[in-house]
């Protein structure tokens, strides 16, 4: 996880929301779940360096590795990973 941890627990957890959230919206298990792999971090992944920033960390993985874009951004680029989810947010779109 973003504080350095191995994240499996979490990554596990995320999991299961998806899942349970897909029944509980479309009444069907989630398609093609044996294909979804979940992904450690590694050292290379980028580390928050405070308590509080959590939320924008899983943010801007999420938009990162949904384009398969390298994990580029740092507690350094917290402003401006702020203002792409708002702007995001208000143009109820995702930022390219």
């Amino acid at each position: 996880d973003s504080m350095s941890g191995s994240g499996d627990r979490y990554l596990e957890g995320l999991m299961r929301y998806l899942k349970d959230e897909h029944v509980a919206k479309k009444g069907c298990p989630l398609p093609d779940e044996d294909q979804w792999e979940l992904v450690e971090c590694t050292p290379g992944t980028p580390q928050q360096h405070n308590g509080f920033d959590c939320g924008v960390f899983t943010c801007m993985f999420c938009d990162f590795l949904s384009t398969d874009c390298p994990l580029t951004f740092s507690q350094e680029h917290i402003t401006q990973c702020r203002e792409r989810i708002a702007l995001s947010i208000m143009k109820g779109v995702a930022i390219e």
